[in-house]
């Protein structure tokens, strides 16, 4: 599957230019609306902990971050499935390019836009109070900026975080669209041997972690995990050597695990 993530900037167009690829390509078009409640579903997951996990930047007094990241992975283990039944998907939001970490045939997009732009994006209806719609252009920015360095210690602009930056205004909505579709028609993003292997752990990695975190007895575990080639390695702290011992039992019984390494440690998960 060819997947294709837009990170874009509120009023920037990025929107529609995911919707217009996709539909080029008669690719499904994924939004994180959509996406949270379906992880919210699938899970039977509350809905609001999956949003403010995507969208709300930690306090910084706060110390479960692993569980913002536990519920975040509910959201990226839900992508990743998604994207595994289809033959390619567009997904337009914020931070799409932490959805998909790692896997060379994914394409990773930002689009971005001047503030007069968006000011006249949002402004295009009638009765619509320029003021307002730039203050809330300036906190939209401002909770991104903060969720992405907070979490995951990063500024969202970085341009080696994608592999195209578009900055709608500047360059047409139009141009933007063509360009992602001829380097898709050049085949650079192809799924290769090698890159549906990457995304197989990347998957695994997020399913095992899902089902330690949703587990009620192996919930209250800190707990990463990756994946190579079906083996699965697991790091973090759980409080007692009987949740160690469910967590293997649990993790070793996931369909797909070959090898399971659990170097969690045994001790006092602090948290506020």
């Amino acid at each position: 599957m060819t997947v294709i993530t837009i990170s874009r900037t509120l009023y920037s167009g990025g929107e529609q230019i995911a919707e217009e690829v996709a539909a080029r390509l008669g690719y499904p078009c994924l939004r994180r609306k959509e996406l949270i409640l379906g992880a919210a579903e699938y899970f039977h997951f509350e809905e609001a902990k999956l949003i403010e996990a995507m969208a709300e930047p930690p306090k910084l007094w706060q110390r479960d971050r692993d569980k913002r990241d536990a519920h975040f992975n509910l959201i990226r283990a839900t992508f990743l499935r998604r994207c595994q039944e289809q033959q390619g998907l567009v997904y337009h939001g914020f931070s799409g390019q932490e959805l998909i970490r790692n896997v060379p045939h994914v394409l990773r997009i930002l689009v971005m836009a001047e503030q007069s732009y968006r000011l006249e994006m949002a402004t295009g209806q009638s009765g619509v109070d320029p003021d307002q719609v730039m203050a809330e252009i300036k906190a939209s920015d401002r909770k991104f900026s903060k969720w992405t360095r907070l979490m995951y210690g990063f500024e969202w602009n970085n341009p080696a975080l994608y592999d195209l930056c578009f900055n709608i205004g500047r360059v047409s909505i139009d141009s933007a669209v063509n360009s992602i579709l001829h380097i898709i028609a050049s085949g650079d993003f192809k799924p290769t041997e090698s890159s549906i292997q990457k995304f197989n752990d990347e998957l695994l990695a997020s399913t095992v972690w899902s089902a330690i975190t949703q587990n009620e007895e192996t919930s209250g575990a800190y707990v990463e995990a990756s994946a190579r080639q079906g083996r699965v390695l697991l790091t973090g702290t759980v409080r007692s050597k009987k949740i160690l011992q469910a967590i293997n039992v649990l993790a070793a019984d996931i369909d797909g695990v070959e090898e399971l390494v659990n170097e969690m440690n045994i001790g006092t998960i602090w948290r506020s």
